[in-house]
């Protein structure tokens, strides 16, 4: 723990004092080449090389560097820290220093990146065979104003984890299927001096609001979700109401807490269950055999189908807009190579994440996949629908609000009724 702790603290240090040379190269500034004459990309992205999907990621770029050596070199920065490093991007758009290549989290509620102008179009260089590639709708989702600003990337289900060991110290042998039933499995796991779930308020409240979306989706259903609009209904009020009940089941430490410490609190075993993406998976290798991953429940009334999923935002590549022709073909180059068949399959095995680029689950190594990763695999590949985690299409003061107003959700300070109101209210 300490080494990691380590090399987050060195990354964070580094990415400081690298990022005045990470971009530039936006609106036809001479680009930049190496030594050896090779075209130079700099990269930013926010996975960390300690991690499992950065050191896949890693890896392939390794393997993409020597493959075009003398020809194209990809740098690359990083700065794990994945709120801090969205608004470092904004920033860098706005300032002309933006990213050869970077990525980020889509919302279509902050077009703000695509709307710019200081985008590269990827239009004129998706052909059919590239094009098929991508998961149905995600190349249309990110095609704003006829322009192909982005490439779909990283599209993660958000499942929930937990720890069997615990619920069977607590005598519940089977998950719930019922939202109703979680709750009588929490009372049961609390009797026996085990906290439930792993919940927290600061930054995007990730897990808290993957629980929201879950519950929000039951209530509403998948395709009313889906549709967006006002948030400020009846169904999301339930939700919010039965999301005040699951509160009375978290860790004392949930209000202010971040997603690291929310993560530890399930991976050490102080709490039986967490709702994240398959990047947890890297953080368990040590109790992996007592983790396992749930259908979602429901109200058993049929608004939602028996196994769908919460995702995470579409996380896509871009890149900076650039009148050099060959530095655009170098981009394209590497983004055709990072969306592969081959680097996807092994960013999934190797780097355990979910990629909108399609993977081959009918490949003999996809199909060994066993444990966790397995598990997690197969849920999702055989998700009858899914929603977006509501977070991620907020606005960006909506977004500023929620830390503050789930704080007071849980405090008692607002009802479940004003906390949808007030955040309603700072998303218009």
């Amino acid at each position: 723990m300490k080494k990691r702790i380590l090399s987050i603290l060195l990354t964070a240090a580094l990415t400081t004092g690298m990022l005045a040379g990470c971009g530039g190269q936006s609106g036809g500034n001479e680009t930049e080449r190496s030594d050896s004459g090779a075209i130079v990309l700099d990269m930013y992205h926010s996975w960390s090389t300690d991690t499992e999907r950065g050191a896949a990621l890693d890896k392939l770029i390794q393997q993409f560097n020597e493959e075009n050596e003398g020809e194209i070199e990809v740098k690359v920065t990083i700065n794990p820290d994945f709120p801090a490093y969205q608004e470092k991007v904004k920033t860098m758009i706005s300032t002309d220093t933006t990213p050869d290549i970077f990525h980020y989290n889509f919302n279509p509620n902050d077009l703000s990146r695509q709307e710019s102008g200081k985008l590269m179009d990827f239009t004129e260089y998706m052909d059919d065979e590239w094009r098929a590639r991508f998961g149905e709708g995600d190349l249309e989702n990110l095609t704003i104003n006829g322009e192909i600003t982005s490439i779909p990337f990283e599209k993660a289900g958000a499942v929930i984890y937990y720890n069997k060991d615990l619920f069977a110290q607590a005598g519940i042998n089977e998950f719930p299927t019922t939202w109703d039933g979680l709750l009588d499995a929490c009372e049961k796991l609390e009797a026996a001096g085990i906290t439930p779930f792993s919940l927290y308020t600061a930054d995007d409240a990730w897990y808290t609001c993957n629980l929201f979306t879950y519950l929000a989706a039951s209530y509403a259903g998948i395709d009313t979700l889906n549709k967006g609009g006002d948030i400020n209904t009846p169904e999301m009020k339930q939700a919010a109401e039965m999301l005040r009940e699951f509160w009375n089941y978290t860790t004392g430490d949930a209000i202010g807490a971040n997603y690291s410490v929310a993560s530890n609190n399930f991976a050490s075993g102080k709490t039986a269950m967490a709702i994240d993406g398959p990047w947890l998976i890297g953080t368990l290798s040590e109790v992996e055999d007592q983790i396992g991953i749930a259908k979602a429940p429901s109200f058993g009334d049929g608004k939602v189908p028996e196994n769908y999923v919460v995702t995470d935002a579409q996380t896509p590549w871009a890149a900076a807009a650039t009148d050099d022709k060959e530095k655009e073909e170098a981009i394209v180059k590497f983004m055709k190579f990072i969306t592969s068949e081959e680097s996807v399959k092994q960013l999934t095995l190797d780097g355990a994440v979910f990629l909108s680029p399609k993977l081959d689950l009918e490949d003999p190594d996809v199909q060994a996949t066993g444990g966790l990763l397995g598990e997690y695999l197969a849920l999702n590949s055989s998700a009858e629908d899914s929603t977006i985690n509501i977070q991620r299409n907020l606005s960006t003061a909506a977004n500023s609000a929620l830390p503050s107003l789930l704080e007071s959700l849980a405090l008692d300070n607002i009802t479940p009724d004003e906390f949808v109101e007030q955040l309603a209210a700072e998303n218009e």
